[in-house]
């Protein structure tokens, strides 16, 4: 039987990399995945680090849809529109 964590399984369900959990949360992917397959011991702190980065990316994430949508909203009937590369900010 392999032995995991929540936030690993929720992790890898939504697509979040060692590095963008790790950046978040001011860790190194290292630690985070000593601290998800349970290699580390389970403290408070470790935990709180833990929802602490992975709030941080919900945020980031958010942030980055609302503007997406808001740059789709403007594009409405537009999307194939040609455009140089340079046009905009790939």
């Amino acid at each position: 039987m392999c032995i995991t964590t929540k936030l690993r399984v929720l992790r890898l369900k939504y697509k979040i990399s060692l590095i963008e959990l790790a950046k978040q949360g001011g860790l190194s992917n290292q630690q985070i995945s000593h601290m998800e397959l349970g290699d580390i011991p389970r403290t408070k702190h470790k935990e709180q680090l833990a929802a602490a980065a992975l709030s941080r990316v919900i945020a980031a994430r958010r942030a980055s849809l609302d503007s997406l949508e808001r740059e789709y909203q403007a594009s409405k009937g537009q999307l194939l529109t040609p455009m140089e590369e340079n046009d905009h900010e790939l």
